[in-house]
């Protein structure tokens, strides 16, 4: 006869691995829909005309940035579904362009980070950086923003701009 308290445990014990992921995707959803809002806020803070900006010769302008920042999100996610990245590019490389392509590119990468499985989620998959798992990839999806994010307020600082405060 099986006591509750043995009921309860095996569940538990066996609940633990899609409990776990469920944790895992709604946390990097959450960074993920907070790194948007933060990353438009560093996009707004540009002036129109400092959008074709670098810092120097060689790097991206900070139109550039973003944009970048946005298609890196298709890369990342693109694994999940098995298809070639399709990134896109913003209508032009001014402000209210890249905004959108930015906001667009982040509302498909939540939309796809909320739908994913638990074996989409712990399958490996084979990329340019070799053999990932899918949380390997969701990380390496908001190192790379932060990154370029980080980038991009460094541009604003050489305008002269301070940057939104920092949203965790």
């Amino acid at each position: 006869m099986k006591t509750p308290a043995l009921v309860a445990l095996a569940a538990a014990v066996v609940g633990a691995p899609a409990y776990s992921q469920d944790i895992v995707k709604s946390t990097i959803v959450k960074h993920l829909e907070t790194s948007k809002a933060f990353t438009i806020k560093v996009a707004e803070a540009m002036p129109e005309a400092g959008f074709d900006f670098k810092l120097t010769p060689p790097q991206m302008s900070f139109a550039g940035q973003m944009t970048h920042l946005a298609q890196g999100l298709s890369y990342f996610t693109s694994s999940f579904t098995g298809a070639k990245p399709n990134p896109g590019k913003p209508a032009s490389m001014n402000k209210a362009d890249v905004i959108a392509f930015v906001n667009s590119s982040f509302d498909k990468a939540i939309a796809l980070v909320s739908g994913l499985t638990h074996e989409q989620l712990a399958k490996t998959y084979k990329g340019e950086e070799g053999e990932q798992s899918g949380l390997d990839l969701l990380l390496g999806m908001l190192d790379h923003t932060t990154h370029h994010r980080a980038s991009a307020e460094m541009y604003l600082r050489a305008k002269g701009i301070t940057p939104p405060e920092y949203q965790y």
